[in-house]
């Protein structure tokens, strides 16, 4: 199997893991719409609908937060954009924590982007820290041959051998 082909597997593994996610939410969702809807015993008041709103929004936010990465890391695979492995590893943390999909997608995205297979997809964009020093006009440093030919402070040159402490 080809590079590109793995780079679009992980895209998909990340999709399956995003709407897999999505659609636990949905089925929360069902859930807590059927508790709201009936109290299991005829006459009883109905449950407080404030604290199941409530909760459905704490747990959508956490459903959301989890999903998002793996979207976000899935866009940037297939249009091969120059910040897909970093998407795709902050993406694999987050989904790691989701078995069995999440897992999988995780441990498949770190096997591609920590070995050697993803230089060849992405070669051809330029790496994300590469434009660092241009924008903050870094100097290049002196090369190591004039060491031995530099003048310390206060005019004193120095020493090229250790001392003879005889």
């Amino acid at each position: 199997m080809t590079n590109e082909q793995h780079n679009k597997y992980i895209a998909f593994s990340f999709l399956a893991h995003g709407s897999f996610q999505l659609l636990m939410l949905l089925l929360t969702g069902i859930m807590f719409y059927l508790l709201m809807q009936d109290s299991g015993r005829p006459g009883a008041p109905p449950p407080p609908m404030d604290f199941f709103l409530f909760f459905f929004a704490f747990v959508s936010i956490f459903y959301i937060i989890f999903a998002a990465p793996a979207f976000i890391a899935a866009y940037a695979l297939l249009k091969k954009k120059s910040w897909a492995r970093i998407a795709s590893i902050i993406a694999g943390v987050l989904s790691a924590m989701s078995v069995p999909v999440g897992t999988a997608a995780c441990v498949y995205a770190f096997w591609f982007f920590f070995g050697d297979n993803w230089k060849t997809v992405y070669a051809e964009g330029e790496p994300v820290h590469d434009g660092y020093r241009e924008h903050l006009q870094l100097m290049e440093s002196q090369p190591w041959s004039n060491i031995e030919t530099d003048e310390v402070k206060f005019g004193e040159r120095r020493q090229t051998s250790p001392p003879d402490w005889r």
